[in-house]
Formats: C-alpha cells, sequence, structure tokens
C-alpha cells in the first residue's frame, strides 16, 4: 500500500473545502493521462524499455512536479492548467526540475524531451466525473 494514501473522508474534505471557496470557473481537477505519465517516466529514465521488456529503476527515489499555471490560450477552467516536469536529486538531495534551463541541471540536455515540460489541459469542468464524491457540485 502507498505511504501517500489517504482516507476517502479526507479526500472528499479537502476537495469540498477547495471546491467551497475557489472563484466561478475555476478548475475543480484535471484529467491526467497514463501516456504522458508515462513519457516523463522515459524521460526520467525510470521507465526503460529494451527489447520489449520495460523495467523500473530508482522508482522511491523519484519524483514528478506540477506546477498550477494558467494557459491564456486556453478558455476552459480560467485557463487554469497543470504543467509537469520529472525530477532529479542532485549531489544535496535536492529533487531539481528536469526543464531545460535548469542551473547546474544534474542531468544531459539530451536526456529531456523537448523543453521537459508537460502541459495537462484536461481541466475539469468539462473533463468531470459528475458521479465522483470528490465532485462538489
Amino acid at each position: 500500500m502507498s505511504k501517500n494514501l489517504i482516507s476517502i473522508e479526507d479526500a472528499k474534505n479537502w476537495t469540498k473545502n477547495y471546491q467551497d471557496n475557489m472563484k466561478s470557473g475555476d478548475a475543480k481537477a484535471f484529467l491526467i493521462s497514463c501516456e504522458t505519465i508515462v513519457d516523463i517516466l522515459k524521460e526520467m529514465k525510470v521507465l526503460q524499455e529494451s527489447k520489449g521488456v520495460i523495467t523500473l529503476h530508482d522508482v522511491q527515489s523519484s519524483s514528478i512536479r506540477a506546477y498550477l499555471a494558467v494557459n491564456p490560450k486556453q478558455a476552459d477552467a480560467n485557463g487554469q492548467t497543470l504543467v509537469m516536469v520529472g525530477t532529479m536529486k542532485d549531489s544535496t538531495g535536492v529533487e531539481r526540475d528536469m526543464v531545460e534551463g535548469e542551473i547546474d541541471a544534474p542531468f544531459n540536455k539530451s536526456d529531456l524531451n523537448g523543453s521537459g515540460a508537460f502541459d495537462f489541459s484536461l481541466p475539469c469542468p468539462r473533463h468531470c466525473d459528475e458521479n465522483s464524491p470528490l465532485n462538489h457540485k
């Protein structure tokens, strides 16, 4: 069992608290495709494929950081989106963003898939599960 699991009651209370206090039109949630998560994991070399065999490496010490952002070209959810990046620990143990322009990066630029930043612009409302106990009306 994951050490980061929370109870459904906590999840319901936390999401209700957020949704009760959000501005009109704000995003309630973001639908994140597994394909993009796999792309990030490949870029981080956590997920590796060779001759049709997929292996995982350094799962416990790897992370993905999500930045809240506003995409001015997106009409849904007041333009709110998530920008997600893989991270890599530097020699001091700090999780560093694997993105183009990272100063003194602990990775090679050739490791990046483009800039290293991925946009998740499938916000709820529009991409919601209306039956979820976490989607408060």
